[in-house]
């Protein structure tokens, strides 16, 4: 809370203009008080004192705001550091030349006044200019201390502005990927029930009934970034029985799930595209028998998908479709860098192997 408290008090200070004259003038106040006070105990003469800590006061201010406003940031933070250091010299040489000139006049004035009776050996003219520049190095150090802090704090906030833009583009991404996938699914699965009308088949019925679970679940069940694993396992199935109804004669399926899956999370259609794919390339275009197999286990909290289809060894330049172009996407989204997937296209079979290694619970 206290940090909090301060970084507030600071940016109130930098972004009102009459609360920085105010504080900079105290800061001043303050600095002529302590060059009074420090001035006094070295040449004991309030004359002495307050005449030149009147006049080196007025010196080390402009060196300062010179340093501050003009060398710093036109050339130091420029990188030009020929010219920063050039001018810097100068600036310095030229402040030291008039605080000895301003020293010497002073004493010169008071010792050889009428009556002063002062001793110039008890005076250190070198002290009271080496003071002075030790408070102009501290306010220079103090300016820039506090320009790193807000220079931090600014690219923090531009951090946490990428990152909440980041997620709002993903979030955008993702509905977008899922808005593609439910018409590809719906509109392949509407195919296979116009199939099974023309055919008079009794399966229809059945199919029909699969199909309306699938609708709410794509409707109403799977909005939310994570699903249930059992639900979108129960989603899987009635695909898989639908696909079965159309290929009974030449298709053998083999589908091997967890008894245990009610604890475990996973973004919803993510399997989904996989197991439309093998049908698609796996069934539908192969002239003789068929088969797919489905397997999919929790491995230490980690979600592990295996599927396997035969394929056509005759047709090598069939392409896979958006759907699984979509599923790479929304694994890369929703799971970087904790997932691994591998594509393995042989002559005879196609397999996916698919590790969600980061889950989220219920």
């Amino acid at each position: 809370m206290s940090s909090i408290k301060a970084d507030k008090i600071l940016s109130t200070i930098n972004n009102n203009i009459y609360v920085r004259i105010i504080v900079h003038m105290l800061f001043w106040s303050l600095v002529y008080v302590f060059l009074l006070l420090v001035f006094r105990w070295n040449n004991r003469n309030s004359l002495i004192t307050i005449v030149l800590t009147s006049c080196l006061v007025p010196i080390s201010a402009g060196v300062v705001y010179f340093f501050n406003y003009f060398l710093i940031p036109k050339f130091l933070l420029q990188k030009r550091y020929g010219r920063f250091f050039y001018f810097s010299f100068y600036a310095i040489l030229a402040s030291l030349w008039i605080s000895f000139l301003i020293v010497m006049f002073v004493l010169i004035y008071v010792v050889n006044r009428p009556g002063a009776n002062l001793d110039p050996t008890y005076i250190h003219p070198e002290f009271q200019v080496a003071v002075l520049y030790f408070i102009v190095f501290l306010a220079i150090s103090i300016k820039q201390v506090k320009r790193l802090f807000f220079v931090q704090q600014e690219k923090s906030e531009l951090e946490k502005m990428k990152l909440t833009t980041e997620l709002k583009l993903k979030e955008a991404e993702l509905k977008l990927l899922k808005a593609q996938i439910q018409p590809h699914f719906l509109f392949n699965t509407l195919n296979n029930l116009y199939g099974l009308t023309l055919e008079k088949s009794n399966e229809a019925p059945n199919l029909v009934l699969r199909l309306s679970d699938i609708l709410d679940y794509i409707l109403y069940r799977c909005n939310e970034k994570y699903v249930p694993l059992y639900e979108e396992i129960k989603n899987l199935k009635n695909y898989i029985e639908i696909e079965k109804i159309r290929h009974t004669s030449r298709l053998r399926v083999e589908v091997s799930v967890p008894e245990e899956n009610h604890s475990v999370k996973i973004a919803p259609l993510l399997l989904i595209p996989f197991v439309e794919n093998a049908f698609k390339h796996g069934v539908s275009n192969n002239p003789g028998e068929a088969y797919i197999q489905l397997e999919l286990k929790i491995v230490d909290k980690a979600v592990e998908f295996d599927l396997s289809n035969s394929k056509n060894p005759f047709r090598t330049n069939e392409k896979n479709g958006i759907g699984l172009e979509n599923v790479k996407k929304r694994l890369e989204l929703l799971y970087p860098d904790n997932y691994d997937l591998q594509i393995e296209n042989k002559e005879k079979e196609f397999h996916i192997h698919l590790v969600i290694k980061s889950q989220q619970h219920v």
